[in-house]
């Protein structure tokens, strides 16, 4: 298991989805009826996780695509992104993570700005938005979680059983030099090490260990933070729940009915939360991940009414 607490450990040979499918195996054995991943109305388990990600990744592969092609991730659930970005990388592709609420217009400059030649996305409004954005981009096959009329299901990849063997997906790969996660706006790659470094950076300064439950939005921090808190359960033996939108209602709502124990919060939030009419009255401490800087007065105004503390992630 990936201690992410102990400092800058990287093991430059190992991709980043080869290391957390690694721990996500072992922390199926130790806990096979805990959630690792927590979205709508769903959840995956570490087993499902670590059997959907290779099988995913070798039916990509049928599918076309190839190592370092750039597939464009346009997902908002924490259970399809996380099964989304690591079966790309398993097949030896680059993940670029869109923004969920974008337009047709926006999502397609994204795509071209990126390179991107395979989309993944989900269902609903949103994915026929982002399906009729790929006539204006380079995109040569879309695939979907759900049903979506011109896309081919994810759960076909999955289900596909002569593709090739997953670990040659990724034979010639270079995590020091090659892309694990491209950044549309503003554009950059993080490579492989990159994304190893963050992870353990990243671990040590949220401090997630073997049972915690972290509650989170999308909107509320940035694609790798909030990748790297998906990944960080899977090596932690914690669960991610996510949180649908931004509003601090719907937080504290993911917090009660996932018995959280952490919560990612913006300042803005922060402060929104410390001063509420009504504090919340959830029963347990909760530790407050905050995304940038915060007033010291609201932080000491939050463990006062709230009994609630804050960590920093930055």
């Amino acid at each position: 298991m990936v201690d992410a607490s102990s400092g800058p450990a990287v093991v430059p040979s190992a991709t980043v989805t080869a290391t957390v499918l690694d721990a996500a195996r072992r922390n199926a054995v130790r806990h096979p009826d805990r959630p690792a991943l927590i979205g709508s109305g769903r959840q995956v388990g570490f087993s499902r996780f670590a059997v959907v990600v290779p099988a995913a990744a070798a039916g990509m592969a049928r599918h076309g695509v190839r190592m370092r092609d750039v597939v464009a991730v346009h997902l908002a659930d924490p259970c399809d992104a996380a099964l989304a970005v690591h079966a790309a990388t398993a097949a030896g592709a680059v993940p670029a993570p869109l923004p969920a609420h974008a337009s047709a217009i926006e999502l397609a400059r994204l795509m071209n700005e990126c390179g991107a030649r395979f989309l993944l996305t989900g269902s609903g409004e949103e994915a026929v938005l982002a399906l009729s954005a790929t006539e204006r981009t380079y995109i040569r096959q879309v695939f979907a979680f759900g049903d979506l009329p011109g896309a081919t299901p994810f759960a076909r990849l999955v289900d596909d059983q002569e593709g090739p063997d997953p670990a040659s997906l990724v034979a010639g790969l270079d995590p020091l030099r090659d892309a694990a996660l491209r950044l549309c706006d503003p554009p950059e790659a993080l490579t492989h090490a990159d994304r190893l470094a963050d992870l353990y950076r990243l671990g040590a300064a949220a401090g997630i260990a073997d049972g915690d439950v972290v509650a989170c939005c999308p909107e509320d921090c940035t694609p790798p933070t909030w990748f790297g808190l998906m990944d960080l359960c899977l090596t932690q033996g914690a669960t991610f729940a996510g949180v649908p939108d931004r509003a601090p209602l719907s937080l504290l709502a993911a917090i009660e009915t996932h018995h959280a124990n952490l919560a990612v919060v913006t300042p803005a939030k922060l402060r929104a939360l410390a001063f509420q009419p009504e504090p919340p009255a959830t029963g347990r401490e909760v530790r407050l991940l905050v995304t940038g800087t915060a007033d010291p007065d609201v932080v000491r105004t939050c463990r006062a009414r709230l009994g609630w503390t804050v960590t920093f992630l930055v």
